[in-house]
């Protein structure tokens, strides 16, 4: 896993918050599918750590990020920005919201089963909110002002 301190981020995507497939919420882990406003954003296939600002009401949410083809259900080469936020469980679709990317956890690969991958889901969001510091909220708290309408 690569850790970086609250000076530096892995990335930030920016974008709208678009329906995906759905199979997180049957999962236990609802995504809200981002659809970046750069391409050039978008991060390297992987399983990060990071913060959600959502502009709509100015708040900031702990998230657990996957970027990838989702091998587990597809051999399909669209990559996807899927972001299951922590402490929110509503509907997202149409918001504007900001990724940061706070530490890699690990590769995106192909599970063997679903429950596999709920397994491994699970021990990411584990260790995304291991990793987490306020410095990392601070700054992202900070870096959210940028982005108000």
């Amino acid at each position: 896993m690569t850790v970086h301190g609250a000076g530096e981020w892995l990335g930030k995507v920016v974008g709208t918050v678009v329906h995906g497939a759905g199979r997180g919420r049957l999962l236990g882990f609802p995504t809200a599918n981002v659809a970046p406003d750069s391409p050039e954003s978008v991060p390297e296939p992987a399983i990060y750590a990071g913060l959600m600002a959502r502009l709509s009401d100015d708040s900031l949410h702990p998230v657990t990020v996957s970027v990838g083809t989702n091998p587990t259900f597809t051999d399909g080469t669209e990559v996807h920005i899927e972001v299951y936020c922590h402490d929110f469980c509503g509907q997202l679709y149409g918001e504007r919201v900001v990724v940061w990317l706070t530490s890699r956890i690990r590769d995106t690969v192909r599970f063997p089963t679903t429950a596999a991958l709920v397994a491994a889901a699970g021990t990411d969001v584990a260790t995304t909110v291991a990793t987490l510091t306020e410095e990392h909220r601070a700054r992202a708290a900070t870096e959210m002002r940028a982005y108000r309408p």
